[in-house]
């Protein structure tokens, strides 16, 4: 009886606040409640009641106000973890309930380049396995991905960079050796074109910390540094695959240059399977081969 009761007080603690978690997730990842508004089809001024009130059933509060600006706080981001988990819980629960775990689109991320040598041959196969699935591939890289994963907008992705959020995990498809691309060689020292650093100042291709090199064009897609390589005087870091599948002439540096991981990133699996682990098994089967 003492476990039925202890039930029941939870759903009665949940009834007043569970409509508010839709409202609440929408402005935590937006950070910005015209947007949220426009999303949800409600007034700003409703979602705005709709966050005091739950912050108010919480007692703190789960933005920072920074002049007109909500920045989602250290709490805030607890609190929006856990309804993603539980939303996420629940839409699969519906779609295994409609029969239709393995129908209906399904959205994987991946750099332009890398499409066609690592994800279009295993959606490919994906085809023939489930022909009710529909993969929408979207060019999309670094933390743009992860954060489009952490949303739900993308359910998988094939990215060359670790996940930096926990509720993100990743599985390591295959080592990729770098070298540096150009056009056609030429004498002296190659000038690069190359991603703008991380926050923390290091280098986002595979050239090593500690040795220098002149950079005099900053990308933020790996497709556009294959533009500039083309048609300019720059030099590229970039995977042997990407930069042989691109014509590309290497200058023979890979024995000086890091390997990086070529990793399948997805949010934490629930408890039934779906559509994206239909996908994750046609990327493994290729990808992992020899």
């Amino acid at each position: 009886m003492s476990s039925t009761n202890d039930s029941m007080e939870r759903a009665r603690e949940l009834a007043a606040s569970w409509p508010w978690l839709p409202a609440f997730r929408a402005v935590a990842e937006t950070e910005h409640l015209p947007s949220a508004s426009a999303a949800l089809h409600v007034t700003p001024s409703a979602l705005s009641r709709t966050i005091r009130l739950l912050e108010e059933e919480l007692g703190r509060p789960l933005f920072d106000r920074v002049g007109r600006r909500l920045v989602l706080n250290a709490a805030g981001q607890e609190l929006l973890a856990s309804v993603r988990r539980a939303m996420r819980e629940v839409h699969e629960a519906y779609v295994h309930l409609r029969g239709a775990a393995l129908l209906g689109e399904i959205h994987v991320g991946t750099p332009g380049p890398f499409a066609p040598l690592y994800v279009l041959p295993a959606l490919g196969d994906l085809a023939t396995l489930h022909p009710g699935l529909q993969p929408h591939l979207h060019a999309t890289a670094g933390r743009s991905a992860t954060d489009a994963l952490a949303r739900g907008d993308l359910d998988l992705a094939v990215v060359d960079d670790a996940p930096d959020d926990p509720e993100l995990e990743g599985r390591v498809l295959r080592a990729l050796t770098h070298d540096v691309f150009v056009a056609r060689p030429a004498p002296g020292e190659p000038v690069f074109v190359a991603p703008p650093p991380d926050p923390q100042g290091r280098n986002q291709d595979a050239w090593p910390e500690d040795r220098p090199r002149r950079v005099t064009l900053r990308v933020d897609r790996m497709a556009t540094a294959i533009d500039a390589v083309r048609q300019g005087p720059w030099a590229a870091v970039l995977p042997v695959d990407v930069g042989m599948a691109a014509g590309l002439h290497p200058l023979g540096w890979s024995d000086s240059l890091p390997r990086t991981d070529l990793r399948l990133v997805r949010r934490r699996q629930g408890s039934r399977p779906g559509r994206a682990d239909a996908v994750a098994e046609a990327l493994l089967a290729r990808l992992s081969a020899p």
